[in-house]
């Protein structure tokens, strides 16, 4: 009888175990670390792995609650997508960085590369690809934010050429990146 070889059964990857998101958790803390942006503050910000969520993840009350299985998931699932587990933690993290220091977001600056308030609700124009790096951030100047400290991570700093003609979007990114060099000066707003 001959051989047959079992390949180990690999976990959706649409569902969020604890050890996945540990790993991720570690790695975003070490990109915001290396960039001066990590504080004692934020050391103290919990990351939860929470059962389910019909709708997302989420900044909440001084933590962060990832979902195990989400609308998201199944969405992305539907789709053939798959969201960055690291992504969400950057861009939930670009939440729990603006709350901790909301010195930055509360600037008029924020107001004028941002194009509104940070706590504002309504969405403050279309998506427009020359303006925002995702659709998402077009929902709201807080979810902009939230998506240009994502990219500033995840591509360490470095704007990617094809941002770099884009005006909206560069004054954005730089916006992130002075954000960030004056936390790491200890100067918590502009």
């Amino acid at each position: 009888m001959p051989h047959t070889r079992r390949t180990p059964r690999r976990p959706l990857r649409h569902i969020i175990t604890l050890s996945q998101l540990d790993r991720a958790n570690t790695q975003v803390s070490t990109e915001m670390a290396r960039h001066g942006i990590w504080s004692d503050e934020l050391a103290g910000v919990g990351v939860f792995l929470v059962p389910a969520s019909l709708t997302c993840y989420g900044w909440h009350d001084g933590s962060i609650a990832i979902p195990s299985i989400s609308g998201a998931h199944l969405r992305d699932l539907c789709n053939g997508q798959h969201t960055r587990l690291t992504d969400v933690l950057r861009h939930e993290w670009a939440h729990a960085v603006a709350d901790t220091f909301s010195g930055f977001v509360e600037s008029d600056l924020f107001v004028r590369c941002f194009d509104g308030a940070y706590q504002d609700t309504s969405p403050v124009a279309n998506y427009d690809p020359s303006r925002h790096v995702t659709r998402y951030a077009a929902a709201r100047p807080c979810e902009d934010f939230a998506e240009v400290f994502h990219y500033y991570l995840r591509h360490r700093s470095r704007l990617p050429l094809r941002l770099s003609s884009r005006k909206p979007v560069v004054k954005k990114w730089e916006f992130i990146h002075r954000m960030a060099r004056r936390i790491a000066a200890g100067k918590f707003s502009f």
